[in-house]
C-alpha cells in the first residue's frame, strides 16, 4: 500500500500566495519607503535650492508649484519652499542681502494666526501682528536674517493672484 505524500491543490495555492507574500514584504523592506512613497503621493512636499538662480522661475519649468514669488528677490540664497498639494499652504524661507522690497507690499492690519501648514524651517514663534503682503496672500515678515513668507489660517486681503513669477 502506498500513501500518496504530494500536496493538494489547496496546499500548493495557499504555498504560493505565502511565499509571494513573503517575497513582497522581503521587497519592501529591502527598498524602504521609497516604493511606499511612490503609491502614496506626498502632499506637502518640500524642495531647497542653494539660490535664487537654482529656483525654478519660467513657465517653462516643470515645478511650478515651486516658482519664486515675484516679491522674492533675484540674491536669495538658501531657499527652503513647502508646499501643500491638495489645500492652501505655502511657506518659505530664504536670506537675501537686499531683502523684500516692502515698497512693492502692503501692510496686514490686526492679527493673523500662525501658517496654515508647518515646516520645519519656519521658527516655532511667527509673528501674528506687524506683517506685509506682496500682491500674492501671504503674509511676509523678516524673523532675524531669514525672510519668510506664508500662507496664514485666515485669508490674507488683498490677493491679487500675482504668485508666480513668470518672466525676468
Amino acid at each position: 500500500m502506498s500513501i500518496d505524500t504530494r500536496p493538494t491543490t489547496a496546499r500548493r495555492t495557499l504555498r504560493i500566495a505565502l511565499a509571494t507574500t513573503a517575497a513582497a514584504s522581503a521587497l519592501l523592506l529591502a527598498t524602504g519607503c521609497s516604493v511606499l512613497q511612490d503609491i502614496v503621493p506626498n502632499k506637502t512636499p518640500q524642495k531647497h535650492f542653494a539660490s535664487y538662480a537654482d529656483a525654478p522661475r519660467s513657465g517653462e519649468s516643470k515645478d511650478v508649484a515651486f516658482f519664486m514669488p515675484a516679491w522674492v528677490p533675484d540674491d536669495a540664497e538658501d531657499i527652503d519652499v513647502r508646499l501643500h498639494a491638495s489645500q492652501p499652504g505655502y511657506v518659505i524661507r530664504f536670506d537675501s542681502a537686499r531683502g523684500v522690497d516692502l515698497d512693492d507690499c502692503t501692510e496686514l492690519d490686526g492679527s493673523y494666526r500662525g501658517p496654515a501648514m508647518t515646516a520645519d524651517f519656519l521658527p516655532e514663534d511667527l509673528p501674528t501682528t506687524g506683517l506685509v503682503t506682496c500682491g500674492d496672500g501671504r503674509a511676509v515678515a523678516q524673523i532675524g536674517e531669514h525672510w519668510y513668507g506664508w500662507t496664514t489660517e485666515e485669508v490674507v486681503p488683498g490677493d491679487d493672484g500675482q504668485t508666480l513669477r513668470t518672466q525676468d
